[in-house]
């Protein structure tokens, strides 16, 4: 096998959400069901971004001033019909199209996790629970129809501890390959007690957990003022937070069964933030520290994992820091964030880099994914 022909898995696929999964939302909700509508050219400088969510009578995405925040859903936007895949690939409701894109792209297996839930998108957390659980029944059936190649990420009511636990049991026997959440609670950090026995469920279960950039710390989203603040002060930043809460908040000191990864956000915030933690554990000030030893201490012991993609120029030297049996390959198929509208050809650029190994190149590709989700390769593979 060489480096053009292994299997890959893509640890970090999304879907564009859309109106039918607010169809499995709860019947006492559906007053409130998300709604999508027409905003024309309200935004001057992005005007096939003519769509938005209204949700408890706020705009999602929000693409200027204070508290913006920017993606591709709903998919009925000018923007997204321009995107090289169709609308049925874009939302997961025509699985064999989906297919075919995998195939066209290199895929074999893809991990989706949500667009529109990257950010909180109601201040109200029993109605948050059922729109969760309306996501959770909707990637279920789907991922369903062809479950070797398509897994799914659930997602939990974060900031009710009772009821994340309930739904994090759910997406369990449902068939998630992973428990998504993003890297604070609101304002609360992941380290908080208050969240013990959801991870030592997670622990138990061996469901792995997956910290997933987005917009979710409510008091630097007020802060930013414009997209682009919020983007780097939030959520890119913002995985620092969660970073910290499991190799310096104790976590994994409470629950060192547990597995986690780092999905998105740019490989350059981590070995900051763990100079930094460590810079500040030897000093006086920072006492009493949460975690009983060193961050580079849990990232040798412990299962800790990071996403990467295959323009990062200093892949190598992150791939020293944490290690080449802890980096999962994203290709974030189907986003287009590259020039021109493309889409991702992450993989690709990992394939063709000359600064890899092949037997490198087959575990970010392959191998770590496999070990991660549980993933088993077909004999035909």
């Amino acid at each position: 096998m060489d480096d053009k022909d292994f299997f890959s898995i893509d640890a970090d696929s999304h879907i564009e959400d859309h109106d039918a999964i607010f169809d499995y939302l709860d019947a006492r909700y559906m007053h409130r069901r998300p709604r999508v509508v027409d905003i024309g050219d309200m935004v001057k400088h992005r005007p096939t971004r003519n769509k938005a969510w209204i949700i408890d009578g706020e705009m999602r995405p929000k693409m200027q001033g204070p508290n913006a925040s920017c993606h591709a859903t709903p998919p009925t936007s000018e923007y997204a019909k321009l995107k090289p895949v169709p609308y049925g690939v874009q939302t997961l409701s025509d699985v064999p199209a989906y297919l075919e894109s995998l195939d066209s792209v290199g895929l074999d297996v893809s991990v989706l996790y949500t667009t529109l839930f990257l950010q909180p998108l109601t201040k109200d957390p029993l109605f948050e629970a059922a729109l969760v659980s309306a996501y959770n029944s909707y990637m279920a059936e789907q991922c369903g129809k062809a479950p070797d190649r398509l897994k799914w990420g659930g997602l939990i009511p974060i900031r009710l501890p009772e009821l994340a636990l309930k739904e994090a049991k759910r997406i369990k026997e449902l068939g998630a390959s992973s428990c998504m959440m993003l890297p604070t609670a609101g304002n609360v950090l992941l380290h908080d007690r208050r969240f013990d026995e959801l991870f030592g469920y997670l622990e138990a279960s061996g469901l792995p957990v997956c910290v997933h950039v987005g917009w979710s710390h409510d008091g630097i989203q007020e802060s930013c003022d414009f997209p682009a603040a919020s983007f780097i002060l939030n959520f890119e930043m913002a995985m620092v937070m969660g970073f910290f809460s499991f190799l310096g908040g104790g976590i994994l000191d409470r629950f060192p069964k547990l597995t986690v990864a780092f999905l998105e956000g740019g490989i350059g915030w981590y070995p900051a933030a763990l100079s930094r933690m460590e810079h500040w554990q030897a000093t006086p000030a920072a006492e009493p520290w949460q975690a009983q030893k060193t961050a580079s201490e849990y990232l040798r012991d412990n299962q800790v994992y990071f996403t990467v993609e295959g323009d990062e120029p200093d892949l190598p030297a992150f791939i020293e820091f944490a290690g080449e049996d802890r980096i999962l390959g994203s290709a974030d198929f189907p986003h287009v964030h590259y020039a021109g509208g493309r889409l991702s050809v992450a993989f690709d650029e990992i394939r063709t880099r000359s600064d890899l190994a092949v037997g490198t190149k087959r575990k970010i590709l392959s191998e770590n994914s496999q070990k991660f989700y549980g993933i088993k390769q077909p004999v035909s593979a």
